[in-house]
């Protein structure tokens, strides 16, 4: 028998979740990886113009939205729990910040329209900005934050074994970091980074409730199946011949590895 569980969506909302019979509906993406519960925003990194935005003041509302539109359509909801280090903060009033203001760090090659201090982070040589604060626009978070997080899932929706979250997935994508969130971890996280936190964050989480289940790596594609964030930036400007963090570990590949 094919387990039902290789079946699912991303975002379905109720019409397609019950139009396909879909058992998963995963919460995921680029700015899940700085999702801020407490103030219901998140940053969108290189999707737009690294803005932390808030959907509204409701905390965790977001997440409590997708597990209550999943539970409607019969399927399970899966939700994304950062791991980066860091979530989004908002100014007052909820307006919207940005990791690379053009007032602080100088004319960029585009900027939003709407926030025309908000930039791409690309300088009008072509340059990256580098060494930004990442306070701009997000604050620090370790898996102490995070939890605070899970409990109100608990708290809200009850275990994975009374009907509440089933499914904590470890991040997005973490191996490329350090081009989609470069604003808050310019460098590709290395094997152990990676490792470490996904046992810290999975213990923590069992710990709060040993029926649900926790799921990783959250990958991209091929290649973060076989070379770490670290060796992925690196062999993008030096070639793939030598990959210093695989060296250090044996020669090897990522994902055997984690």
């Amino acid at each position: 028998p094919i387990s039902p569980l290789v079946y699912g969506v991303a975002y379905g909302d109720a019409f397609t979740l019950a139009d396909l019979n879909s058992p998963l509906n995963r919460q995921g993406g680029n700015p899940t990886t700085r999702y801020n519960w407490q103030v219901n925003a998140d940053n969108r990194a290189s999707d737009y113009f690294f803005e932390s935005i808030q959907y509204d003041a409701t905390p965790g509302g977001h997440g409590d939205d997708f597990i209550a539109a999943s539970k409607a359509a019969g399927a399970q909801a899966m939700l994304t729990m950062p791991m980066i280090g860091w979530v989004a903060k908002v100014g007052p009033g909820g307006q919207n910040l940005s990791s690379f203001s053009i007032a602080k760090y100088g004319p960029q090659t585009a900027h939003d329209p709407f926030f025309l201090d908000a930039g791409n982070g690309i300088l009008t040589n072509g340059m990256n900005v580098t060494g930004n604060d990442p306070n701009d626009a997000d604050v620090p978070a370790d898996s102490l934050f995070q939890m605070n997080w899970a409990q109100h899932l608990i708290d809200t929706w009850g275990t994975a074994a009374s009907g509440g979250l089933r499914y904590y997935l470890l991040d997005n994508e973490p191996s490329i970091w350090f081009a989609i969130h470069r604003d808050v971890h310019p460098v590709g996280p290395m094997m152990d980074e990676i490792r470490d936190k996904t046992i810290d964050y999975a213990t923590k989480i069992k710990a709060l409730d040993p029926s649900a289940l926790v799921l990783g790596p959250e990958e991209w594609g091929w290649s973060g199946y076989f070379y770490s964030g670290y060796d992925q930036q690196y062999g993008s400007l030096n070639g793939f011949g030598f990959l210093p963090d695989r060296a250090a570990h044996g020669g090897v590949d990522y994902l055997p590895y984690y």
